[in-house]
C-alpha cells in the first residue's frame, strides 16, 4: 500500500478560553479568600496539555511528511469559546495555540487555517458573513437591485470568507505576518485527487433538535407559512374539518427543514444568541455559565427548578379553601418536577451526558442529514457542472465530545457503507468520569483517506490510531507503520492530560457548590 502524506489536520471542540477546557491554562490558588477565587483562567500562559499535544502533532507531521508541503489545520467548530467565556480570553488562548504551533522557523503547519464554526463560536461566522455582504453591496452599481443576505458558504468549491478577527490574531504573531484564517459554514466537501471519493465535514450541531428549535416553533404556531401559495386549494369536507378537533387524533410530527439554507436562515439568530453571545453578557453571562455547570448535579437542578416555580406561583391568588388544602404547595411541587425533567433533558443533551456513542435523536437526524440535507445542497451547487453525488464518502463531525470511527450501519443508521468519524472534545463536562468522552485529531490525505489519532478518553488515556473495524486505508497504514506511540512524547501528553482532567474536576465541584 503506497505511503500517504498528511494534507489536512482536523480538530474541534477545544473551547479555548473556557474554564473546563484542557487546552486552556487554569491557575490554582491554594489559599483563596473564598472558594470561587481558587481557580482562574490565565490566557497569557500555555496549558501543559496544549503544548504536549502540539509537540506530538509536529512529531507525527515531520515523521510522515518529511520535507513535503505542510498540512493545513481545519478547525471544526467550538474552537474559540464564545458562549461561556469572554472573547479576550478566547483570543489570547488562541494566541497560545499559535505560539506553540508555529514556534519553529520552518513551519510544520500551513499558515492558512480553515475554520468551520460550530454553535459555541457561531458568531465568527456571523461577523464574516456580514462582512461578505457589505463587500457585495459596495461593489454594486448605484440603484442596482440588492439581493437578500445568504447564510451559508458553498459546500463544493467553497467561497471562503476571510475572518478579520482570526486573521488579526494570527498576524499579531511575528512569524505569521502573511497568515490568514478563512471560514466555511456549515458544510464542506474535500474531494479525492481523482474526484471519486469525498470527505464531508460539519461541526454537527444541526444533528440535535435544539439547534433547529425556531423552525419547530414556527411550524407549530404558524404552520400556514409553510403552505405552498402556488399549490391548488382543495375543498375540505365538514368531517375533515371536524377531525381537526378530535382529541384522540395522533399529533402530526413536526420535522425540521431538510435544506441547510433554510435551517440556518431560520435558526441563526437563536444559535448566535444562546450559544455564541449570551454567555458574554456580563453578570447574566456568568449566571448562564453557572447554570450550565449545575445541570449535571441533581440537587443543583432541583434548586433551579424550585426558584423558577416559586417565582411563577408567587402572585397566584387562590381561594381560601384551596389554600387550606395546600393546592399551591402541590402546584409548586408539580412545576418543580416538570421543570427539572425539561431542564435536565435540554442541558444534558447538549453535552451528551451518557456513555452511549450517540442518542436516538442524533442517529435519526444524521440519517436525514446524510440522505437528504447533503445531497440537496450538492444538487443545488452542481446544476451547472453536473457532478454526481459520490457513492463513496466519509462523514466527519464533532460537537458530541465523543471520539469514534465506525461505519454508518454500526450506529444504527439506515444509510449503510459510509465511514463516520467524530473528533471528540477537549473539555471536562462532568464531575463523574464519562468513559466515552475524549479528544481525537483526524488526518486526511490527498486521496480523501481519513484516520483518527484518538488521543484520550476519560476511560483510557492511552493514544491510538483508529479507522472503522475491519477497514484500512493508506493514511491509517502510514501512521501505524511510521509512528511509535510508545515514544516518550506521547507518554508526556497522556500524563499532562491526566493532571489537567483532575484540576477541571476540582474546579467544577467548586462552581457547582457556589
Amino acid at each position: 500500500m503506497p505511503k500517504s502524506k498528511i494534507k489536512y489536520i482536523v480538530i474541534s471542540d477545544i473551547h479555548l478560553g473556557a474554564y473546563n477546557s484542557l487546552l486552556t491554562y487554569i491557575e490554582e490558588f491554594p489559599d483563596p479568600v473564598k472558594d470561587s477565587d481558587r481557580f482562574k483562567v490565565n490566557p497569557q500562559k500555555t496549558s501543559p496539555a496544549l503544548a504536549e499535544l502540539l509537540n506530538c502533532l509536529k512529531h507525527i507531521v515531520h515523521s510522515v511528511n518529511g520535507t513535503s508541503k505542510p498540512p493545513q489545520f481545519i478547525l471544526l467548530g467550538d474552537v474559540l469559546e464564545l458562549a461561556l467565556g469572554d472573547i479576550n480570553e478566547a483570543s489570547m488562548t488562541f494566541e497560545r495555540f499559535l505560539e506553540i504551533a508555529y514556534k519553529e522557523t520552518k513551519h510544520h503547519f500551513s499558515e492558512s487555517i480553515l475554520y468551520i464554526p460550530g454553535n459555541h463560536d457561531h458568531h465568527l461566522w456571523e461577523t464574516a458573513r456580514e462582512k461578505q455582504y457589505m463587500d457585495y453591496i459596495a461593489n454594486l452599481k448605484p440603484n442596482q437591485y440588492i439581493n437578500q443576505t445568504w447564510h451559508t458558504t458553498k459546500m463544493i468549491n467553497p467561497d471562503f470568507i476571510q475572518s478579520d478577527l482570526l486573521t488579526g490574531i494570527l498576524r499579531r504573531n511575528k512569524k505569521l505576518k502573511r497568515a490568514e484564517a478563512v471560514i466555511a459554514y456549515p458544510n464542506l466537501e474535500i474531494p479525492s485527487k481523482n474526484g471519486k471519493r469525498s470527505v464531508f465535514l460539519t461541526h454537527g450541531h444541526f444533528l440535535e433538535n435544539i439547534y433547529s428549535l425556531m423552525s419547530t416553533v414556527q411550524r407549530i404556531l404558524l404552520p400556514e407559512i409553510d403552505d405552498d401559495p402556488d399549490a391548488p386549494k382543495r375543498n375540505r369536507s365538514v368531517w375533515s374539518k371536524m377531525n381537526d378537533y378530535n382529541p384522540f387524533k395522533r399529533a402530526k410530527e413536526i420535522t425540521s427543514p431538510k435544506s441547510i439554507y433554510v435551517l440556518e436562515r431560520e435558526n441563526f439568530a437563536w444559535i448566535d444568541f444562546f450559544w455564541s453571545t449570551l454567555g458574554r453578557s456580563g453578570k447574566v453571562g456568568t449566571g448562564i455559565g453557572l447554570i450550565y455547570d449545575m445541570l449535571q448535579d441533581t440537587k443543583a437542578v432541583g434548586k433551579l427548578a424550585q426558584n423558577v416555580s416559586a417565582y411563577l406561583l408567587r402572585n397566584l391568588n387562590l381561594p381560601f379553601l384551596l389554600r387550606i388544602l395546600g393546592i399551591k404547595w402541590l402546584l409548586y411541587k408539580g412545576f418543580s418536577y416538570i421543570l427539572t425533567k425539561i431542564v435536565v433533558k435540554v442541558g444534558q443533551a447538549e453535552r451528551g451526558m451518557s456513555d452511549s456513542v450517540l442518542s436516538e435523536e442524533v442517529v435519526h437526524n444524521m440519517d436525514s442529514y446524510l440522505s437528504e440535507t447533503l445531497p440537496a445542497q450538492w444538487k443545488a451547487e452542481t446544476q451547472k457542472i453536473k457532478r454526481e453525488f459520490p457513492n463513496d464518502y466519509t462523514f466527519i463531525f464533532g460537537h458530541t465530545h465523543k471520539p469514534f470511527a465506525v461505519e454508518t450501519q454500526d450506529l444504527g443508521l439506515k444509510i449503510s457503507g459510509k465511514e463516520v468519524f467524530n473528533t471528540g472534545g477537549w473539555v471536562v463536562d462532568t464531575i463523574q468520569p464519562m468513559s466515552s468522552h475524549g479528544g481525537a485529531v483526524l488526518f486526511i490525505d490527498e486521496d480523501a483517506n481519513v484516520a483518527s489519532f484518538k488521543v484520550y478518553t476519560e476511560g483510557e488515556l492511552k493514544p491510538s490510531f483508529l479507522v472503522p473495524d475491519g477497514k484500512t486505508n493508506p493514511m491509517y497504514e502510514t501512521l501505524v507503520e511510521t509512528i511509535d506511540l510508545q515514544n516518550k512524547k506521547f507518554g508526556a501528553l497522556s500524563k499532562s492530560l491526566e493532571e489537567e482532567i483532575r484540576i477541571r474536576r476540582r474546579l467544577l465541584k467548586v462552581r457547582i457548590k457556589e
